[in-house]
C-alpha cells in the first residue's frame, strides 16, 4: 500500500466520520467486561519467557528538575518525532447504531461500516515493536504503520487487551532498526509536570501538543480494584483528539509515561492516557504466556 492510496482512503474516511458526527446518529463499540484476559495470538509465542528489555526500551529518567527553556519543547519533540507513527487500519467492524444522541433501549441496532481507522502508535524497541491502542486496530483486517518518513510497513498483533486498551504489534518483512521512544516510570510522574502527546490526529499526520499532567490514577469504570481490572489513567490538558489514539504521552526528559487514549469532546483540555505502569503489566503477562488464544486463532 503506497503512500497515495493512503491519503486517499483517509479522505474518505474523514468524510464518512463527519457525516456521522454531523447528525444524531452514534457509533458504539462492544465494551468489553472488566475481567477481560489479555488475547494472545500464535505470533505471541515467539516472546514466552522472554526478557522485558527484548521488547520494551526503558529509562530511569522520568522526570528531572530542569529548567523550562524556550526550546526544551521543541527540542523533545524534535527527538520524538521519528519513533511515533500513524496507523491505519482496514475494518469491517459491527457498531451499534443509536438513531438518538442518548442511549434507549430499543433505538438501536447493529451494522458493520466498512473504513478505515486511524490511530497512532510508537516504536518502544528498535527490532520493530509498536505499542498502541486496542481499539485501534480491534478487528482490523488489514493494518498498515506510516513512519515520518513516508514508508509504510504491513505489521502483525501480537497481543492485546481489551480492558486496559492496549495493542502489541510488530513490523514484518523489514530488517530495519527503528529509532524508540524510552519508557518511563508513570508513578514517578506528579501532578503538574509538564507533557506532550504525538499522534496523527483526523488524520493530518504527525503532530505534536502540550500540557500538563491534571491528574493521576484516575479510575473512570466505576469497578473497584478488588472487583475486577480497570485502567487508572492519567489525565492531562494536553489535547488529545481522534486519531491521537495509540501515541506517547511524554516528559520533558523524553520518557514516555502514557499511551494516549481519550479525550471528552464536550469539555475543555480533559484528555487521559493508559499509564507506563500497567503497559509494563500488560507486557509482563504476555511474556509469561498469561492470557487467552485470540478467538479464532491457533493456541500461542
Amino acid at each position: 500500500m503506497g503512500k497515495h492510496t493512503l491519503r486517499s482512503r483517509t479522505a474518505c474516511a474523514l468524510v464518512l466520520a463527519a457525516s456521522l458526527n454531523a447528525g444524531c446518529v452514534t457509533l458504539e463499540d462492544g465494551e468489553a467486561p472488566p475481567d477481560a484476559p489479555i488475547l494472545l495470538r500464535p505470533e505471541a509465542r515467539k516472546l514466552l519467557g522472554a526478557k522485558m528489555a527484548d521488547v520494551v526500551v526503558e529509562t530511569r529518567e522520568t522526570v528531572a528538575n530542569m529548567p523550562l527553556h524556550t526550546q526544551l519543547i521543541r527540542q523533545v519533540a524534535q527527538e520524538s518525532k521519528q519513533a511515533v507513527v500513524s496507523i491505519y487500519a482496514q475494518t469491517k467492524t459491527p457498531y451499534r447504531v443509536s438513531l438518538l444522541p442518548i442511549r434507549i433501549p430499543g433505538t438501536s441496532f447493529r451494522v458493520r461500516v466498512p473504513g478505515i481507522g486511524l490511530g497512532s502508535g510508537f516504536f518502544v524497541h528498535p527490532s520493530g515493536y509498536v505499542l498502541t491502542n486496542n481499539h485501534v486496530i480491534q478487528d482490523a483486517e488489514q493494518i498498515r504503520v506510516l513512519t515520518r518518513d513516508g514508508t509504510d510497513f504491513g505489521v502483525s498483533v501480537l497481543a492485546r487487551d481489551p480492558v486496559y486498551d492496549l495493542a502489541l504489534l510488530r513490523i514484518v518483512g523489514s530488517g530495519r532498526r527503528f529509532p524508540v521512544l524510552p519508557m518511563g516510570d508513570s508513578d514517578a510522574a506528579a501532578v503538574g509536570d509538564f507533557v506532550i502527546a504525538v499522534g496523527n490526529p483526523l488524520g493530518l499526520g504527525h503532530t505534536v501538543t502540550a500540557g500538563i499532567i491534571s491528574q493521576t490514577e484516575r479510575n473512570l469504570s466505576g469497578v473497584a480494584d478488588e472487583e475486577a481490572r480497570h485502567i487508572r489513567f492519567i489525565q492531562t490538558d494536553t489535547a488529545i483528539n481522534p486519531g491521537s489514539s495509540g501515541g506517547p504521552l511524554i516528559t520533558l526528559t523524553g520518557a514516555w509515561v502514557g499511551v494516549n487514549t481519550a479525550g471528552i469532546v464536550e469539555a475543555q483540555g480533559i484528555g487521559f492516557a493508559v499509564p507506563s505502569s500497567q503497559v509494563r503489566e500488560f507486557i509482563h503477562e504476555i511474556l509469561a504466556g498469561e492470557g487467552k488464544p485470540e478467538p479464532g486463532t491457533a493456541k500461542p
